[in-house]
């Protein structure tokens, strides 16, 4: 089984003390989660590129089955047009560079495109022939004009997947084809029956092909088990992980 378990981000002092001990250092947060849950999405670096010495400090600070999904700069999916700026020099190499201290602790990049991206085949091409050569990457499409079966087997071919976004606590048949599986479980709340749900096709679907899961981070108690941190838990403990 290739199941990394976790949420989109570990540095909430909110979290304490339904998932993080009382007492426990902000410091100390990343080393508990990577000990609790199995893989996390970085959403910081949507907004800015970390320093290379940030980046080798979380990998240090977790084990070596631990996995990060790291999303991509705005800068390559929010613009007027993707990755813009191409070249040794443009956004999307010094992002790779800046996310490069990771090493083995990287598991997938995810490009996430906002709701006003319509479908321009050669305009996704361009990003990612910048991606380097065998990367694991996920793209979540947010406008339905890229929702069609061609998309998913191109994004497939090209060692990608589209990544599964659900909102409405639902459970899909399958998910999207690819050499690897994105989930992010958005929802508010997963009833007890879409919770199984998610255990066995997650348990169908890990014994394929590694498989990305994240839970909200926000607007959520850190203790409850069916949204957020504490979904994550809870899956982790049905499921375990890598």
């Amino acid at each position: 089984m290739s199941l990394h378990l976790g949420t989109s981000g570990w540095a909430y002092p909110e979290w304490k003390p339904g998932f993080y001990p009382a007492d426990l250092r902000r410091d100390d947060f990343l080393d508990f989660y990577s000990r609790t849950l199995t893989g996390c999405e970085i959403n910081a670096t949507f907004y800015r590129l970390p320093s290379q010495a940030t980046v080798a400090r979380w990998a240090d600070a977790v084990p070596d089955g631990f996995r990060f999904a790291v999303k991509a700069h705005r800068g390559l999916t929010h613009g007027r047009e993707l990755a813009p700026e191409s070249g040794p020099d443009g956004l999307l190499a010094r992002f790779m560079a800046s996310i490069e201290p990771l090493a083995t602790r990287l598991g997938v990049v995810l490009l996430q495109l906002p709701p006003s991206r319509v479908r321009k085949d050669d305009a996704l091409a361009r990003l990612l022939d910048g991606l380097p050569v065998g990367m694991p990457f996920a793209v979540e499409f947010r406008h339905a004009s890229w929702d069609t079966p061609e998309v998913s087997a191109h994004i497939a071919e090209r060692r990608g997947t589209v990544c599964w976004a659900d909102t409405r606590g639902e459970v899909p048949e399958q998910l999207p084809p690819g050499p690897i599986a994105y989930v992010r479980l958005r929802a508010r709340h997963y009833d007890d029956a879409a919770r199984e749900g998610w255990v066995e096709l997650l348990t169908r679907e890990s014994a394929e092909r590694p498989v990305y899961v994240f839970s909200k981070h926000e607007g959520v108690p850190a203790g409850d088990p069916h949204a957020g941190v504490g979904l994550a838990q809870w899956l982790h403990s049905r499921l375990g992980g890598a």
